[in-house]
């Protein structure tokens, strides 16, 4: 499944790029991590809580910062597995400077197996497409304060 949107970030391109560069920086906008292990400055482990009714469940998985083009573009993938089910998310991260904010557009590619993937692509879009908004919300804060 393949998923696109931009967001405005109050900021100028090389602070936002210097951000998502960041393992740290990237774990602290991800939504209901339980756990968050670095494994060096471009990977972590994260025990994540993610879904909704019967597809929520916590996943381990395997965060990692790809491709960096310093205040271009950044590739992340995330993969992992958890009680309902297998994930493997590559995203592309491209930022346009607009002066006094930076525009972030974006490309989610998920595939998903095991219960989730039975769950019907309806409530899997649903299900992601609120994932992304809460954390592009929580990527748009960071920047808020």
């Amino acid at each position: 499944m393949e998923l696109k949107g931009e967001f405005e970030v109050k900021s100028d391109r090389q602070t936002v790029s210097s951000f998502i560069s960041n393992i740290d920086q990237v774990t602290s906008i991800i939504p209901e991590v339980q756990s968050a292990e670095k494994l060096n400055e471009t990977s972590s482990k994260l025990v994540v809580k993610a879904g909704k009714s019967a597809i929520k469940g916590k996943f381990n998985l395997l965060l990692e910062l790809k491709q960096i083009t310093e205040g271009e573009d950044i590739d992340i993938n995330a993969r992992g597995s958890g009680t309902t089910g297998s994930l493997d998310l590559k995203a592309n991260y491209k930022l346009v400077d607009l002066g006094n904010s930076t525009l972030v557009k974006w490309t989610v590619n998920l595939n998903i197996g095991g219960m989730i993937a039975t769950m019907g692509a309806r409530v899997i879009n649903s299900t992601a497409e609120n994932y992304i908004s809460v954390l592009t919300d929580s990527f748009r804060k960071a920047f808020e304060k």
